[in-house]
């Protein structure tokens, strides 16, 4: 199985930043990547957090694209202690991942003050290679069983 990677050179003072595509659900998504045609999605900036345990978009992004909302809400444990969000379901896209996209309950959050629009936290990582090259000071994520 050919393994995919991608070098990521756009850093600031928060880490790094990978550009991912948000579908809406699986059809959506299937639909855009068969037919090659437009169908409701958005490229968004996502911050790698190896600290997230789940990822996270801003709540803007989910409202534009109308995502499916869960009525339970999320428990997530951050610096200010545990915090009950709103979950919803979404499709991920990343360039690694060749032609598969990734179903994946994301939590609501406020990204509006910041250079991205979310967060990729270990749900996303646990398919990936993640490294730093200190040398370079590049990131290399890679795609692994996926």
């Amino acid at each position: 199985m050919q393994q995919q990677q991608f070098i990521i050179e756009e850093l600031n003072e928060n880490g790094p930043i990978i550009l991912a595509e948000i579908h809406t659900n699986e059809h959506t998504f299937l639909y855009n990547k068969n037919k090659q045609q437009p169908s409701l999605y958005k490229k968004a900036r996502l911050l790698i957090d190896t600290g997230a345990s789940i990822s996270g978009l801003d709540k803007d992004l989910i409202q534009l694209l109308q995502l499916p909302e869960y009525t339970a809400l999320a428990q997530v444990e951050g610096a200010g202690g545990l915090v009950q969000l709103k979950k919803y379901r979404c499709v991920l896209y990343l360039p690694i991942f060749l032609q598969k996209g990734l179903p994946l309950d994301i939590v609501e959050g406020n990204f509006q003050q910041t250079p991205y629009q979310g967060i990729l936290g270990r749900d996303v990582l646990q398919f990936c290679h993640f490294e730093y090259s200190g040398p370079s000071g590049k990131y290399i994520l890679k795609a692994i069983n996926f």
